[in-house]
């Protein structure tokens, strides 16, 4: 891919994180400023398109990034945002103040991403499934279908099925993985992508944390929040 490439595929998949429609050449180089016409700027995304990074709509002439786009992006050119000392000290405050018990604990974890991402939120531990933020997916055209968010809860509330998809995934660094649709196995939450990291708490008990949203989720929030919580989460427990 060249930088020209990997640059117009970054405003694509921003602008399609922030609007959920196809991306269009003309309204991208009026927006992003890119200093080529948008006739180049097709012919780009043609190549895009071409390498398996972008896929265009049938009813537009927008583009939409694939999960081979979502993907590169996450891993080539993604800038996370670091928490600030305040939201570090939130997470810590509320996950030490009740860190002998391992049921609210847990639920402490899964709530406190769910009202900070606005994602869905789960905790899988020794037949348990905790989980917050249902009503957060709400707000996103994907999920807007009844029998989609059925068939997602369906999933969620199942030990086995939620086992068998966080035993899956590609490593990210720091311990994240990331399913994308298809990418976990089930046709569910081929609209949904995870991000998740395992743990160990109490005597090295172990399970997953995980946070679901759609492909466009805000990785450069997500993936951070993640991976602070679940080391806030060992650290809390250790030794006890």
């Amino acid at each position: 891919m060249t930088p020209r490439q990997a640059k117009i595929l970054e405003y694509v998949i921003l602008e399609y994180m922030e609007t959920a429609q196809a991306v269009g050449s003309v309204a991208m180089a009026n927006k992003y400023g890119i200093n080529v016409s948008p006739a180049t700027i097709r012919n780009e995304m043609s190549n895009l398109i071409n390498q398996g990074f972008l896929s265009k709509e049938h009813f537009s002439s927008g583009r939409i990034p694939t999960i081979v786009g979502f993907r590169y992006y996450i891993e080539n050119l993604l800038f996370e945002e670091q928490l600030n000392y305040l939201e570090e000290m939130e997470i810590k405050e509320k996950l030490h103040a009740v860190r002998f018990q391992k049921e609210k604990i847990l639920r402490s974890a899964v709530e406190s991403l769910a009202k900070s991402l606005k994602y869905t939120a789960i905790a899988l531990a020794s037949d348990s499934i905790y989980y917050a933020g249902i009503s957060e997916i709400l707000d996103y055209p994907e999920f807007e279908d009844i029998s989609t968010l059925r068939n997602i809860m369906s999933v969620i509330e199942n030990y086995d099925i939620l086992e068998s998809i966080f035993e899956k995934g590609n490593k990210f660094e720091g311990g994240v993985k990331i399913l994308m649709g298809e990418e976990t196995g089930f046709a569910s939450f081929n609209s949904c992508s995870i991000a998740y990291s395992g743990f160990r708490i109490h005597r090295g008990e172990q399970g997953y944390l995980a946070v679901i949203g759609p492909f466009r989720m805000d990785y450069k929030k997500v993936l951070p929040y993640l991976r602070y919580t679940v080391e806030v989460l060992e650290e809390a427990t250790s030794g006890w």
